[in-house]
């Protein structure tokens, strides 16, 4: 499986438009891979994550939408899911699929039906099919084999996590998330799988615990253990961090070195990977 990261910022990015901290102005000058834009990757054909910064990926990084036909959204909050952006004029008769929080898909549902009704472009837009995912449920799409996931993280939005299985691969997909929920973890517990990759949510500066709904180093590392005292990550596995904000306070190079430490590596916007 190849896994690519177009985004791998939090809800603002780096740096964040009025910021002066030192991560933000370094980023600024030095550019590179401290500059960081809002959720979106791929897995081979699929798309986890569909967030503001869609056009940006498309002129800057090369990503083409065109190629997707299944999304999957963690949460409905803006730095990941930006539904206004998911309607073009498609020159196609493939159909395409966005796939989210049940609560989430209902809303959504019902408003790109009022889009469509007073939609009188011509050509017409073309709107996504949506659908609802229920946690502990694994459903296929295609050659796909995917399970949702609670996560820990905002009371107000119903937010998931993601397990992707393709040809005998899999990829645990941990943003926007606190640490592992009790039910997440007996779920995890009751399944027999191996996980190739691991990516993790980590938003907040090393020993920073201000609140539960996202990770430091420290409790992706925790997160990590936890997983292979249960069998699910061993010495193969890859696990990445990613969803950096300027809140972590280290540029992408003394992250890097920090994250030998505990056997992670740093995600960066355009970075690939294959398991």
């Amino acid at each position: 499986m190849k896994i690519k990261y177009y985004g791998t910022g939090d809800g603002y990015g780096i740096p964040e438009p009025f910021c002066s901290c030192r991560l933000c102005k370094y980023a600024r000058k030095h550019r590179g891979k401290d500059l960081r834009t809002r959720s979106q990757a791929t897995i081979d054909d699929i798309m986890i994550d569909c967030s503001k910064d869609l056009l940006a990926h498309e002129i800057f990084y090369g990503l083409d939408m065109r190629k997707y036909r299944h999304i999957f959204i963690t949460h409905a909050h803006s730095d990941h899911y930006d539904g206004d952006d998911l309607h073009s004029r498609y020159q196609d008769d493939g159909e395409w699929h966005v796939y989210l929080p049940q609560k989430t898909a209902e809303k959504e549902a019902e408003r790109f039906d009022l889009m469509k009704y007073r939609n009188v472009q011509t050509p017409p837009n073309r709107f996504p099919l949506i659908h609802a995912v229920k946690t502990f449920q694994p459903f296929q799409v295609g050659e796909y084999r995917i399970t949702a996931l609670p996560s820990h993280h905002s009371p107000e939005v119903e937010t998931v996590l993601y397990i992707v299985e393709h040809q005998g691969k899999s990829v645990f997909w941990i943003h926007d998330s606190g640490l592992l929920t009790d039910e997440t973890v007996a779920y995890l517990k009751s399944i027999d799988i191996r996980f190739d990759a691991v990516s993790m949510d980590c938003t907040l500066k090393r020993g920073s615990f201000f609140t539960p709904t996202h990770m430091d180093i420290l409790q992706c590392n925790e997160t990590k253990e936890l997983l292979a005292a249960i069998g699910r990550v061993d010495a193969r596995t890859v696990c990445i961090l990613s969803h950096i904000g300027h809140l972590i306070e280290t540029t992408h190079a003394e992250l890097s070195e920090e994250a030998k430490e505990f056997g992670f590596i740093v995600a960066y916007d355009t970075m690939e990977i294959e398991v």
